[in-house]
């Protein structure tokens, strides 16, 4: 049962990272409510990965690190990306390159979380003996923290820039 579980969580994650690579990919229609609605989302939770990292030195520095270099990709990408109007309607092309390997680090991060927490022994190892709660919550602790937060922070500045672009061209 658990090997179903794994294989179909791959699955979904395979899935996600085509869905994302190909929105980094060629023209793509601009979108205000749906970028503001994923700004909230995206800060929320970042948000709350930062707040359980505050307890932790490690997770605190790189976590600063990680939002620091998220928003620096996010300045360049946004200043890469070129606008378009197409009957009337906004539409934009994004710097492919920093958007798949924001991309890439995410879920290169999460398949190696993934991969540590089910290969260590169930008695022994740092994790051994956790919950699977437990192992969740190592996923947003220490120095890989920071990786995470990279693609959050990337995505929240980019959506924020690329909206204030969108009204200026607008005008």
């Amino acid at each position: 049962m658990q090997g179903i579980i794994i294989m179909l969580l791959c699955l979904f994650v395979m899935y996600r990272m085509f869905r994302r690579v190909r929105r980094n990919i060629g023209w793509q229609q601009l979108e205000p409510g749906k970028m503001r609605l994923f700004t909230v989302i995206f800060s929320v939770i970042g948000m709350l990965l930062l707040i359980e990292g505050a307890f932790y030195a490690t997770s605190l520095i790189s976590d600063a690190i990680g939002i620091l270099l998220g928003l620096m990709l996010a300045y360049y990408g946004a200043a890469l990306t070129r606008f378009e109007q197409r009957g009337g309607r906004w539409h934009y092309r994004p710097n492919t390159w920093i958007g798949v390997a924001v991309t890439v680090l995410f879920f290169g991060r999460l398949i190696y979380r993934f991969y540590d927490m089910y290969s260590m022994p169930q008695g022994g190892g740092v994790q051994g003996g956790l919950t699977l709660a437990g192992k969740l919550q190592t996923m947003v602790s220490g120095w890989t923290a920071g990786l995470l937060l990279v693609m959050f922070a990337y995505y929240v500045g980019y959506n924020l820039l690329i909206l204030r672009k969108q009204k200026q061209l607008s005008r």
